[in-house]
């Protein structure tokens, strides 16, 4: 039998017996008063009589400093051992692997620490405690988890470890360091197999499917030590997304910028809280808001672009106990220069009447430093002046016939990746069409569909839609789309072993917009006319920010990096423009990444750092070998080729906790132990002992009692 404490350093609370002692000593060095009078025998009578009905001062005394000490043993921890060990499981033997939860909402805030903090404290208290004969090994629970130290023994080597660590912006999975750990402790001989798991209990990081294969386990203990049962201040609220949307119908490029803020409490509305837009960093405006329990608020904020430079910003919101997520990153960046060759079938020295009118307006609506596109009007005879791939885009505007040999010329254009975009209308010869034009376009030209007479006139029929050109539109600019009218479309036959979609139709069904892929390139084929010949459309509101939005998806401008906004740990695939070029990416701390290519696309996956990712690209210098920089530099040819960005995932700040029960549900095999206390748990788990804490304080509340009755006796 053995007889030790878990917490020896309360055991100083002893000296607290000092104080009665002290209090006892001077009421006995009292001065004592002699009385003269007549009755001098009579009061001395009477005191005899109360002296004898006082309680002894010593043994109060001594009440009351036992009182003390049964306090201090009792919050030391006083633990029987029932072994012939003289020292905490000096013979035994156990192998250990500490599952420590590092995942953001560890980072959350008490009122004097973080429960991460408080994990790797407690952790490193039941190290120092084990024999010398134990070993252990800590997993990180955060997704994915890992191995942070393997087996040792050397409690100085989980100390230097885990001082320096810090929790991660990454979420919980508590089911595979689970599977990790019982991988971990396969490979050691120890009897006692024990896993200890340090987490704030989260029920986001306890997902079920992890568990499956787990469910059946029984030969190992398990300890949940639930670090979060501490005064804390509440995580009220959280940036919940960012969205940037540019305004097409200005004279000035604005932005606007969307932030959704969500209040996470289940209860308590929020008033008056302040959220903030950071832009470059610095502070560009703020709003407050008011938000009601478990729900969500969207507050707009514009922003003005000034010399068409790019915008990396912040939403941010007032700190509360957990940081991570109260601020989103966001990212604009100007769409690359479109350069557009608009080649006209049909020009008229009335200016208006001319086939291009209203889509070079359309295109490029103000000037040129306000649009990325650029478009450049040619006639059928101007066309050879112009050499093809100097442009991104090729929009053939009612063309009668191409010049001799030149559908050769666009085929390779659009091999290499050029996009063509093709607008149908009277002066089309669909004879060459379909003889001149079959390897680009994916099918025949039949006749020309025309409205009846007193009939209604034809629409579009437009859906919602995920289609890159239609998804950014909302339900009323789509309806409002439908309200052109067409009197005159062609109606096409697929040729044989083609692939192509239409993401439009109109109302009878005929396909409106035909979309192919060529090679590198893309093909767009209009069925109507560009101009007000065949239809109104030209002059609808809504035609501008739709041919724009065409234009650029040809162009693989909708691709741009501005709407790449990924979760912590989600990988970034990008494809290079060529396979001759090779990328570099600048992390948010600095740190400058080459990351492989396969076929000029490159994965790029270690995005746990929340944050503003710059990607550069360079063009490779052939026939050099040279000894590659370490760390790398970005080249003297390095060029930006955009920005991602990168936020935490909130589902990790959920605040809902997962019980007892529903843990024995997942592993409903297994021996588990709920505790605060991890040193207190590890000798209930091993039944290496029984505590004395309760029976210690039951015994100085008893000595409290006693001492306040002796004290009314008095």
């Amino acid at each position: 039998m053995n007889f030790n404490f878990l917490s020896p350093l309360y055991l100083f609370g002893i000296l607290g017996i000092a104080a009665p002692v002290l209090i006892h000593l001077m009421a006995r060095r009292q001065k004592k008063y002699q009385s003269f009078s007549a009755i001098f025998l009579l009061l001395q009578s009477k005191n005899r009589s109360i002296k004898q009905s006082k309680p002894n001062k010593r043994f109060l005394l001594f009440i009351r400093c036992l009182g003390i000490i049964l306090l201090s043993l009792a919050i030391a921890s006083p633990i029987l051992s029932l072994g012939d060990s003289t020292n905490l499981s000096n013979d035994s033997s156990t192998a250990i692997v500490f599952i420590l939860d590092d995942s953001y909402s560890m980072a959350t805030q008490t009122n004097q620490n973080s429960y991460y903090n408080r994990a790797v404290k407690l952790l490193l208290g039941v190290i120092h405690s084990l024999s010398a004969k134990s070993t252990y090994s800590i997993v990180l629970a955060s997704s994915p988890s890992r191995v942070l130290l393997s087996w040792t023994a050397n409690p100085d080597k989980a100390k230097n470890i885990l001082k320096s660590s810090l929790p991660t912006s990454r979420t919980t999975d508590i089911g595979n360091a689970i599977k990790k750990s019982l991988v971990l402790l396969e490979e050691v001989q120890q009897i006692n197999k024990l896993i200890y798991i340090l987490t704030d209990r989260d029920k986001n990081g306890w997902d079920e499917t992890a568990f499956s294969s787990i469910k059946e386990i029984t030969s190992n203990t398990f300890n949940i030590v639930d670090v979060s049962k501490v005064p804390r201040e509440t995580n009220k609220a959280a940036i919940k997304h960012t969205e940037i949307q540019q305004e097409f119908l200005s004279s000035s490029r604005v932005i606007k910028v969307k932030v959704i803020t969500a209040n996470l409490s289940q209860s308590k509305p929020i008033n008056d809280l302040k959220v903030s837009l950071w832009i470059n960093g610095k502070k560009q405006t703020e709003g407050i808001l008011d938000i009601p329990s478990n729900s969500s608020t969207e507050r707009e904020f514009s922003i003005p672009l000034q010399n068409n430079n790019s915008i990396n910003g912040e939403a941010r919101i007032e700190n509360d106990s957990l940081l991570n997520d109260n601020i989103r990153f966001f990212s604009y960046q100007p769409d690359p220069t479109i350069k557009t060759l608009l080649v006209d079938g049909d020009p008229n020295t009335i200016e208006h009447q001319s086939e291009t009118f209203y889509l070079e307006r359309a295109l490029n609506p103000f000037t040129s430093s306000l649009s990325n596109i650029q478009p450049t009007v040619s006639t059928l005879t101007e066309l050879s002046r112009h050499n093809l791939f100097d442009y991104s885009v090729i929009i053939l505007c009612n063309i009668n016939n191409l010049p001799l040999g030149y559908e050769q010329e666009l085929e390779k254009f659009v091999l290499r990746g050029g996009a063509i975009f093709i607008s149908l209308g009277n002066r089309v010869d669909a004879k060459f069409y379909n003889e001149k034009l079959g390897n680009i376009l994916p099918v025949f030209l039949k006749s020309v569909y025309q409205v009846v007479t007193n009939n209604e006139p034809f629409r579009l029929l437009i859906k919602p839609s995920k289609h890159p050109v239609l998804k950014i539109f909302k339900k009323q600019i789509l309806e409002e789309m439908k309200s052109a009218e067409f009197h005159s479309f062609y109606s096409v036959v697929a040729r044989e072993d083609t692939k192509f979609t239409t993401p439009i139709v109109f109302n009878n069904g005929f396909p409106a917009m035909i979309e192919s892929n060529i090679g590198k390139g893309k093909v767009v084929l209009y069925a109507s006319s560009i101009d007000r010949d065949w239809n109104n459309f030209p002059i609808q509101p809504t035609f501008l920010p739709w041919i724009q939005r065409w234009v650029k998806y040809s162009a693989r401008g909708l691709d741009s990096l501005t709407h790449k906004d990924l979760l912590v740990g989600q990988p970034f695939n990008w494809k290079l423009f060529s396979t001759n070029n090779k990328a570099y990416i600048v992390t948010p701390e600095g740190k400058i990444i080459i990351p492989p290519s396969v076929d000029g696309k490159i994965i790029f996956k270690d995005t746990y750092t929340p944050g503003i990712y710059q990607l550069f690209r360079s063009t490779r210098v052939s026939n050099i070998k040279s000894k590659p920089f370490s760390p790398p530099r970005l080249p003297s040819n390095a060029e930006p080729a955009g920005v991602f960005t990168v936020n935490v995932d909130l589902t990790e700040s959920s605040s809902i906790k997962i019980t007892d029960e529903a843990i024995n549900n997942l592993m409903p095999k297994a021996n588990i132990i709920f505790s605060s206390d991890p040193q207190k748990s590890i000798l209930e788990s091993r039944n290496e002992g029984i505590s004395l804490f309760r029976y210690c304080m039951m015994l100085a509340g008893a000595m409290l009692l006693l001492e306040g009755w002796l004290v009314r006796k008095e």
